[in-house]
């Protein structure tokens, strides 16, 4: 089976779940220079995959500084080792013209905005609360949130009337990435429906 290398961007995705990588992925964490707080919660998973994780701390500020980190390490990898099968977990589309020129010329590449694309799909899109909140962005096209944090309080203020956890909230988000509902660039999210 070939080797998988998950390369986050930690600055653009904050909620990583390692726990659901199977044992051929190897792990790179992209931390930012002004980043300075690490969830318990991933460092405790991270432990587990002992020396299949490296974390990588970008040094130096700038526009898309750690995306042309994680870009340069993509291409060190691919030229060692070209049947890597390379997964760039950000929710940026930056990478994609790059990441398709990659398997255009036949390098296993690709980006998820969620770990959830990687695996069986936690939830189908009948499920009660996930159905709600696309009818409801579907309703409101004019005015829908443009960025996530307005997202989440639209769905947790708007839809559920403050009386679901916000642990839930952020679960339907991840689903909307991992569904290809919502997209997002620059911290601004597209719909695609």
């Amino acid at each position: 089976m070939s080797q998988k290398l998950l390369l986050v961007d930690f600055e653009n995705v904050h909620q990583v779940n390692l726990s659901h990588l199977d044992a051929n992925f190897n792990v790179i964490i992209f931390v930012g220079a002004t980043q300075k707080n690490v969830p318990i919660e991933l460092v405790v998973e991270s432990q587990k995959l002992g020396s299949r994780l490296e974390w990588q701390r970008v040094e130096g500020n700038g526009t898309n500084a750690l995306d042309f980190f994680i870009a340069c390490h993509l291409g060190r990898v691919l030229e060692k080792a070209a049947d890597t099968n390379c997964i760039v977990l950000s929710k940026d589309k930056g990478f994609d013209p790059l990441l398709r020129h990659l398997s255009n010329i036949g390098l296993k590449c690709s980006r998820v905005n969620s770990l959830m694309e990687l695996g069986p799909k936690l939830v189908r899109p009948e499920e009660p609360n996930y159905k709600k909140v696309v009818e409801a962005l579907d309703k409101n096209r004019k005015t829908r949130p443009r960025k996530r944090k307005t997202l989440s309080q639209f769905i947790f203020a708007n839809i559920f009337l403050s009386k679901l956890p916000q642990a839930e909230v952020d679960h339907i988000i991840d689903l909307l990435f991992a569904h290809k509902m919502i997209t997002e660039t620059n911290a601004t999210i597209s719909y695609e429906f």
